[in-house]
């Protein structure tokens, strides 16, 4: 490895992914993704390298991070802000992907990232409008659905070939690192992947920014006004200033494991479905929701007659468009901000109840989720067809260690 400081650096972007900076920077110096690499000292400068690992998005050992830091001119905290792993103290599923919970894998760190057009433009910067704008690490994650900066919706692929914009496969953090003549803001998907010459595989080069809109402007008022409110509640909790604890059933709990409540009450919605439909925010949401829904059915007993122990993944796994994602958690959340658990059995004991008609032991696997919260798992649990007992619940959620009302 090396750690002489580069002649040209480039400061980090507001919430920018290493990747991100990693592509920025070897764009300044006109060299591909690898060999900036090694330039930095993330890899040895002998090292024969196919793919850029995954797992340097989400934390660096100390040697890596010293010579990164040395070579870019970057002071640690800049260092730390480009990773995920700081991320990890606020976002449960990504906490638990680091103690090597390979199934938390798709709600941690997306393979697919999605982006805004808008922040890749850059802000009119003269450095930006050389090397593109910020690639956000909260794109990485699979509750991010819109931009709140810039009031739309993300994408999740490339209008022109329909391909992932920066993924190079499941074990590859960028796609294309040997490549030199990619802006940071180009697609680097492969135009094969849309039907196109086969005998070659040049990349798309589509230009990111300009892709249009996505219609989100097109949507009603309260469309646009449920998906940004949830998005924005996400958000603030996710920033490194936000709370360390949020209601959920009525109670305190800590932030993270927020998040893997919100992942259980994902999969029981889609589960159930159409048993949520009525509560959903909007029509338009309620419809983004039914054919995603439809697909996840039809993909359950398909797995559940060839790889039964795999089935619930068909439910689990969220939701990889923007939209059925902004839908399915603003409902998601919603139903966590219940008061209490009176209320919150209302409304999810017919959903727990669907499912477990649908199959009982994924249905338990679901709503018995490791980490989740007592409170949740208090209404999830409680057997069929059997009144809320709210006094001795609330009794014994009261009895819980460090467990606080709302």
């Amino acid at each position: 490895m090396t750690s002489r400081p580069l002649l040209l650096s480039l400061d980090p972007l507001d919430d920018e992914t290493l990747s991100g900076y990693l592509i920025r920077l070897a764009h300044r110096h006109h060299v591909d993704p690898i060999r900036m690499l090694r330039r930095t000292g993330l890899a040895a400068s002998d090292a024969k390298i196919v793919r850029i690992p995954v797992r340097l998005a989400l934390e660096l050992d100390t040697e890596r991070a010293e010579h990164f830091g040395r070579a870019t001119r970057l002071d640690p905290a800049e260092v730390s802000g480009l990773l995920m792993a700081p991320i990890s103290t606020r976002y449960g599923p990504l906490a638990t992907t680091r103690t090597a919970a390979a199934a938390d894998g798709p709600w941690a760190f997306t393979e697919n990232i999605r982006y805004c057009p808008d922040c890749l433009a850059g802000d009119g910067s003269e450095i930006q409008n050389l090397h593109g704008g910020t690639w956000r690490r909260t794109w990485r994650l699979p509750v991010a659905f819109t931009c709140p900066h810039h009031r739309r919706l993300l994408r999740d692929s490339c209008p022109d070939c329909g391909s992932p914009v920066q993924a190079g496969g499941p074990n590859s953090l960028i796609g294309r690192p040997n490549d030199d003549g990619l802006h940071p803001t180009q697609c680097r998907g492969s135009l094969e992947s849309a039907g196109k010459t086969r005998s070659v595989r040049p990349a798309c080069g589509a230009d990111l920014t300009q892709a249009e809109s996505n219609d989100f402007r097109r949507l009603s008022p309260q469309t646009r006004q449920a998906l940004s409110s949830a998005q924005e509640h996400i958000q603030s909790l996710l920033d490194h200033d936000g709370p360390t604890t949020v209601g959920s059933i009525g109670w305190e709990v800590p932030t993270a494991q927020y998040f893997t409540d919100l992942r259980a009450v994902t999969a029981l919605i889609f589960m159930s479905w159409p048993e949520a439909r009525p509560l959903v925010a909007t029509p338009t949401l309620a419809q983004a929701i039914d054919p995603e829904a439809d697909r996840r059915h039809t993909a359950f007993s398909r797995l559940r007659a060839a790889r039964g122990s795999l089935a619930g993944r068909a439910y689990s796994d969220p939701p990889t468009d923007p939209l059925v994602a902004g839908a399915v958690f603003e409902l998601a959340a919603r139903l966590l901000s219940s008061p209490d658990e009176v209320a919150a059995a209302a409304v999810l004991e017919p959903l727990a109840e669907e499912a477990r008609y649908r199959h009982q032991s994924v249905s338990y696997n679901i709503r018995r989720a490791p980490g989740t919260s007592l409170p949740l798992q208090a209404v999830l649990l409680r057997p069929a067809r059997r009144a809320p007992d709210t006094a001795t619940t609330t009794q014994r959620l009261e009895r819980v260690p460090g467990l606080t009302r709302v």
